[in-house]
């Protein structure tokens, strides 16, 4: 970390200050985010948009917050717990797997982790439970990063599955 940056976390809904979305840091007028995808730094010209979110969405950390999310991959993935549906999960059946959201400001992944073929693959069914349109939609309970290793190891007797 560099104290010639001013740093900020992006924090829209559902995402917070202490769970931001993405991390940015800006000397004057040029701005940089850090990648969900290489953990290294972008400008923001290599982005599709090319723009700096909106400043309302942005909050200042310190170099130190800064550092800290930069080195702790995990708080800026959400993860869940991915059920068939809302009645396997009220009669208390199993998840099927994990599903994880990296939403990195060159572009978003959703994914769910293959058990069977023992890899994370894109997924649409963070998507489909919030699709209204969607008759039988999968159901999916939130986790934080230590939940969701133990549910894969629980599932799939796997370890290290979640790290970045």
């Amino acid at each position: 970390m560099s104290e010639q940056y001013e740093y900020f976390v992006k924090a829209a809904p559902p995402y917070t200050e202490d769970r931001p979305s993405s991390l940015w840091r800006r000397v004057g007028d040029d701005w940089e985010y850090l990648s969900l995808f290489d953990w290294t730094w972008h400008s923001v010209q290599e982005t599709v948009s090319k723009r700096v979110p909106q400043a309302q969405v942005l909050f200042p950390v310190t170099v130190e917050r800064a550092a800290q999310l930069e080195s702790d991959r995990q708080v800026l993935v959400r993860y869940w717990a991915l059920y068939v549906d809302e009645q396997d999960f009220r009669e208390g059946e199993s998840p099927t797997t994990v599903v994880r959201r990296r939403r990195s400001p060159e572009r978003g992944l959703d994914e769910s982790y293959r058990g069977s073929k023992g890899f994370w693959g894109p997924t649409q069914a963070i998507e489909e439970s919030r699709d209204l349109r969607t008759s039988n939609p999968p159901y999916l309970v939130e986790l934080t990063a230590d939940d969701a290793e133990a549910l894969l190891q629980e599932l799939f007797g796997v370890t290290g599955v979640t790290e970045l």
